[in-house]
């Protein structure tokens, strides 16, 4: 790569519209059972609550987004900005994860030598030509399995790579409902000595 030539993704559009409409379209369906069984404040309150959660979804469509340049991979999300050395990128892991239920999606992992996740990007956010794009501007060597596969399976190939709750849904479900019955079982108890 020559001269200082920087690509940026941006999530795609159809996320952009999707997620806007479908605040509006929540906004516009709390309001009347918010003014019909609360009245004026209740209306009101709703109408705060919604323009805050609509203003977040804004930021984050607005805000999100990865630079690569020379020098460095920067990721914006609503929060935080990470940014990490381009010479961390050794190599990219592409593959079609298949959830427990939806439909299959394309992921490309960007790693570092020791296999940590230095960026990843989804085909539910950005573009399948976004994902080449950046897998050809990187320059690195990829590797992937060969068909569709689930994210305990790529976790198993390449440790590290899918968080716990999404490589163990089964397993993450079982304890947060476990913690969720422990949590009412301990209001209950206080309530009771109350």
């Amino acid at each position: 790569m020559t001269g200082e030539t920087r690509l940026v993704l941006r999530p795609a559009a159809r996320v952009r519209r999707a997620t806007l409409i479908v605040a509006v379209v929540f906004g516009l369906v709390s309001l009347s059972p918010a003014a019909a069984l609360g009245g004026v404040s209740a209306l009101l309150v709703t109408v705060a609550v919604e323009t805050v959660l609509g203003v977040l979804l804004w930021v984050r469509v607005s805000r999100v987004r990865l630079v690569v340049t020379e020098r460095q991979i920067e990721h914006v999300g609503v929060l935080r900005r990470r940014v990490r050395p381009r010479s961390d990128a050794t190599h990219v892991v592409r593959a079609t994860l298949v959830p427990p239920r939806g439909l299959p999606f394309p992921a490309v992992f960007v790693l570092d030598a020791g296999g940590a996740v230095i960026v990843r990007l989804n085909d539910g956010t950005y573009t399948r030509r976004d994902m080449d794009r950046l897998t050809d501007h990187l320059g690195l060597s990829w590797v992937g399995p060969d068909g569709p596969v689930s994210a305990r399976r790529l976790a198993e190939t390449h440790p590290g790579i899918v968080p716990f709750f999404e490589a163990r849904p089964m397993v993450t479900g079982f304890m947060t409902a476990a913690a969720l019955v422990l949590v009412l079982m301990a209001a209950s108890m206080i309530s009771l000595l109350l």
